[in-house]
């Protein structure tokens, strides 16, 4: 989990004087003609290749993964249309997806990327109204709210953090990327900001501290362009109400 901010995490990465809260691994990637179906050196359509990359160790929160490109064009005729993005971040590793339109012809694409989490200890956490914290591990079946069990570990530290500082309440926040029809998205949004509310109930922190608020589309935290963006805004937050 982490606090919204990321910016005096970028200061430190450019900086080099990481935080110990902050977990980083990089490396690189190269596809060419040599790679197994690899289709961006041809001409016609869309074409695309993907590699699953694998962290060195797992990460304690789902990462964010930043990308950097070397290109060899085949033929420089027209301009160049590609995009990089990881896909399907997980604690474990991602899907480096490559993928090319029209004319563009690459002979090969490479580069490095670099993977980074900011680790937020409940426990640390300075209680005021109105900090808000998002909790990256909270995971949903696929356009459902139905909690997975790799959720029950983050929530469960939040059922302590409540526990510990029983006067404090909370709301608990449902997000969605903007994918589908907007009331669609605010019912699921909803519905997965209970889910958590009903968990936490059931774990036996009183109802009466808890709001659970659904808000869809309407708070973006990342661009919608992107999976990536679209999956960082699919998340589920608590804001402190009362301390």
């Amino acid at each position: 989990m982490r606090v919204l901010s990321r910016i005096g995490v970028l200061i430190c990465i450019l900086f080099g004087t990481i935080s110990a809260q902050t977990q980083i691994q990089s490396g690189g990637f190269f596809f060419n003609t040599g790679t197994p179906n690899y289709t961006l050196h041809q001409n016609e359509g869309r074409r695309m290749v993907e590699t699953e990359i694998r962290f060195n160790k797992p990460f304690d929160t789902k990462p964010y993964v930043y990308t950097t490109v070397i290109l060899i064009d085949a033929e420089r005729k027209t301009k160049m249309r590609y995009a990089i993005e990881p896909k399907s971040v997980s604690r474990d590793g991602f899907v480096l997806s490559a993928v090319v339109w029209g004319d563009t012809q690459l002979n090969a694409i490479g580069g490095y990327w670099m993977a980074e989490a900011e680790v937020v200890k409940l426990e640390e956490v300075k209680i005021e109204v109105g900090s808000t914290i998002e909790l990256n591990n909270v995971e949903f079946d696929f356009n459902k709210a139905t909690l997975r069990s790799e959720s029950f570990e983050e929530l469960d530290n939040v059922v302590k953090f409540l526990s510990d500082n029983p006067s404090v309440e909370i709301e608990l926040a449902g997000h969605t990327d903007n994918i589908g029809d907007d009331n669609y998205n605010l019912k699921l949004s909803q519905e997965r900001a209970e889910s958590v509310k009903n968990y936490l109930s059931g774990k036996g922190i009183a109802g009466s501290r808890l709001i659970a608020k659904g808000y869809g589309e309407s708070r973006p935290i990342a661009s919608n362009q992107t999976e990536q963006g679209r999956d960082q805004n699919r998340r589920v937050e608590f804001t402190i109400l009362k301390k």
